[in-house]
């Protein structure tokens, strides 16, 4: 059985970090972005089952690299996650 492939795009290397071990832990292959534009360079070879990705970055923001994902990949689905407390 083909494990799902998860990538996470975030600013924040230590939420990347536990992101990536949880998700490895539960059996998901993860690769992990500090930007939407690495995300975006990255889509042009590959494509992952799902992306989950922080609101909140410097340069391209979660809700602008949902824009451009919809636009060019438009069934992949992307999960947006706010670290705030």
């Amino acid at each position: 059985m083909q494990r799902g492939i998860v990538w996470v795009v975030d600013d924040d290397s230590s939420i990347r970090w536990v992101l990536e071990r949880a998700l490895t832990g539960a059996g998901l292959t993860c690769t992990t972005f500090e930007s939407g534009s690495d995300v975006l360079d990255a889509l042009t070879t590959k494509t992952p089952d799902v992306l989950l990705s922080d609101i909140r970055m410097p340069g391209m923001d979660g809700l602008a690299l949902l824009k451009q994902i919809k636009q060019r990949h438009p069934m992949l689905p992307v999960i947006i996650m706010d670290g705030a407390l």
